[in-house]
């Protein structure tokens, strides 16, 4: 019932620094202060405007910060033998602290979170020598991930931090998100019948649904890797190094319309073997998550049954 105003468009910004970097981690005071104009512009830009600039620059900064992080990680993990032989302390929830006010300050922030990675594995047994790998992917792929977002992943997250400045249950839901909303709740959808997951740039196939258009077809099986997807007669689009969401939005259509997969089957005896696979979309029952009930009647106990 509040108009969109300097009171909301502070709360706005504040909500959207927040979803972003809520462990207060990776902008720095700097960062906020230069942001800081937007307290009383983020509304006339937003509701008369239309003007979604200041998403793609605030994040265009976040990812920045990311990047730094990932790249004294890695020299950390080649130059640096980490003890745990003294009497330490490390802030895990970091929401009600002040962001690092310099660089040098943040990067002491992303050492002792990093020590506390490394000792969190050291307590899980794992072996030394795997204990960077295993961190420098973990990183890699943080990175990898928030390169993909787009200027529609970044609109939802903006502007579900208006809707939280209103309401902090009410979000914005992209197309995407639109799309699976609706799908968990009607537990039908039209596409292949394939659970699907992205693995080493490759899109792999992880399970097909019974009686889909891909188990039908038998030429689809568990760990086949998707490379490109056609549209009816279209030419095949390459699929490898694409966000999962979006393969999956490809695959998916109306149902009775033709889509062509290019794989590379999992028993293949060369890498370089590919294989055409034509499927007719149909819709998909998840009946597998429906909620379901139960009415058990126990055996009666002192005279009284128990429902």
């Amino acid at each position: 019932q509040h108009p969109l105003d300097n009171t909301y468009a502070s709360k706005f910004l504040d909500r959207y620094l927040e979803v972003l970097d809520n462990l207060h981690m990776h902008f720095l005071q700097s960062d906020v202060e230069e942001f800081d104009g937007y307290r009383k512009t983020l509304d006339e830009l937003t509701e008369r405007q239309g003007d979604i600039k200041p998403s793609l620059r605030i994040f265009s900064r976040f990812l920045e910060r990311i990047e730094q992080r990932v790249d004294y990680v890695d020299e950390l993990l080649k130059t640096e033998k980490f003890e745990f032989a003294g009497d330490d302390r490390y802030n895990l929830d970091r929401r009600k602290t002040a962001r690092p006010k310099d660089l040098e300050e943040a990067r002491q922030i992303w050492r002792q979170h990093l020590r506390y990675e490394i000792l969190q594995e050291k307590l899980a047994k794992e072996k030394p020598a795997d204990i960077a790998d295993k961190i420098t992917r973990r990183y890699a792929r943080l990175l990898k991930t928030l390169k993909e977002y787009d200027n529609e992943d970044i609109l939802e997250l903006y502007l579900s931090a208006l809707a939280h400045a209103y309401d902090p249950h009410s979000d914005y839901m992209g197309k995407s998100a639109l799309e699976s909303f609706n799908i968990s709740m009607k537990l039908a959808l039209f596409g292949i019948g394939a659970l699907l997951r992205s693995e080493d740039d490759y899109c792999k196939i992880v399970s097909l649904v019974p009686e889909g258009p891909a188990e039908k077809s038998k030429s689809l099986k568990p760990n086949d890797r998707i490379i490109a997807v056609a549209q009816g007669s279209g030419d095949p689009v390459d699929v490898v190094g694409m966000k999962l969401n979006k393969v999956v939005e490809m695959i998916r259509g109306e149902k009775g319309t033709k889509v062509t997969l290019t794989t590379i089957p999992a028993d293949a005896p060369d890498p370089s073997v590919r294989r055409t696979v034509n499927l007719i979309r149909d819709e998909i029952k998840l009946e597998d998550q429906e909620a379901k009930a139960k009415i058990i009647d126990l055996p009666p106990e002192n005279g009284k049954s128990l429902r």
